[in-house]
């Protein structure tokens, strides 16, 4: 038997012995695991716990690895894996990596998700509806009135609290009667109220984050009307299983209804919440999808002409409420300078630091 090498051994020697006990483990690990094949069936989690605490990094590797190749294999093409036969490939996925520092088994993973499809919606019905809404009841109920296809889910998010003016007032009873009674066609309605006015930027966020079993989601301002039949004419041309972006409205008004399939937003990630409460944040994400060719950016003009038409006025939120107007005379020039600075400035990059000092500096209530 080879003994442990003496405070004299040569390289040569200490290298020999080194590699004879990594032999002799490997030999007593192999040893073990065909004892526990004979004994029960075999389970690769457990194989992999076992290889770990005896730190046979490599066999463990090899074993997760082809687990995860065979995993993906059988990922479906629409819909989410079942998460009770995936939780302990992840574990051990995670152990291996942890352990072992290897980058490559989770590259592997991530990479291998970009094949998942979200899951099919019903034909001829809209899944997810947004509005964010700071004011203005007899617009949003006008826009609710010209809703003439099936949704799935209508997601309100209220951003008057903490204002308790006779119009945020009757904003909010709206919104309770729309809770209360629902809408004709509309599966359900969900309205988020946040402690206050959090931004339309971190309103799109939220709505988008809340319904990720939507494959698509139109985003629409409080203010928006729609003509007969033009609904079922955008969804008709949207395709789930494409990354896809689809505007309303021509030009500058463009983000006050558009339509993102669930993997357009999740190749270009969400909106930017530093611009706040308004205004730039559409340049900015009109940026990221001209910068993201994986994204379809489909012909709006069947709907611009009605669409203006039907909204000869721009948005009401400033229009109906002066305070709000003079507020943004302040948070529109900071956002300017924000979009300037992400567009040409070092802050090219994302930058983590100064949000609250933006924040605190553009709020409008």
């Amino acid at each position: 038997m080879t003994h442990p090498p003496s405070k004299r051994s040569d390289p040569a020697e200490l290298e020999q012995s080194v590699a004879h006990w990594r032999q002799q483990g490997d030999h007593y690990t192999r040893a073990v695991l065909r004892e526990i094949a004979q004994q029960r069936p075999h389970n690769s989690a457990e194989e992999i716990d076992l290889l770990l605490q005896l730190g046979a990094w490599s066999e463990a590797r090899r074993v997760v690895l082809g687990w995860l190749l065979e995993w993906l294999a059988e990922l479906p093409q629409t819909g989410r894996p079942d998460r009770q036969a995936s939780v302990e490939l992840w574990r051990c996925l995670a152990d291996v990596s942890e352990r072992s520092h290897d980058d490559q088994l989770l590259e592997l993973f991530w990479q291998g998700l970009d094949r998942l499809q979200p899951a099919r919606a019903p034909a001829d019905v809209l899944p997810l509806l947004g509005v964010p809404v700071l004011n203005g009841a007899d617009h949003l109920q006008q826009l609710v009135n010209s809703l003439d296809l099936p949704i799935e889910t209508l997601a309100i998010v209220d951003q008057s609290g903490g204002r308790n003016d006779p119009e945020s007032l009757r904003l909010r009873q709206l919104l309770q009667d729309l809770e209360v009674q629902g809408l004709a066609g509309v599966g359900q309605i969900r309205i988020a109220r946040p402690f206050g006015n959090a931004g339309v930027a971190a309103a799109w966020n939220q709505i988008l984050l809340s319904f990720p079993q939507a494959n698509l989601a139109l985003l629409v301002n409080h203010d928006v009307t729609f003509p007969p039949g033009l609904l079922a004419e955008a969804l008709a041309r949207l395709d789930p299983a494409q990354p896809q972006y689809l505007a309303l409205f021509p030009g500058e008004r463009a983000f006050s209804a558009f339509a993102l399939t669930a993997l357009a937003w999740d190749a270009v990630g969400t909106f930017d919440e530093r611009y706040y409460p308004a205004y730039c944040e559409d340049l900015d994400y009109r940026n990221r999808l001209l910068a993201t060719p994986s994204v379809q950016r489909l012909d709006g003009s069947f709907a611009h002409t009605r669409m203006l038409q039907w909204n000869p006025q721009q948005s009401c939120t400033l229009t109906d409420d002066p305070a709000l107007a003079r507020a943004n005379a302040a948070s529109f020039q900071l956002n300017r300078i924000w979009y300037s600075y992400r567009q040409r400035g070092p802050c090219s990059r994302w930058v983590t630091s100064g949000l609250w000092r933006q924040r605190w500096l553009k709020q409008w209530d």
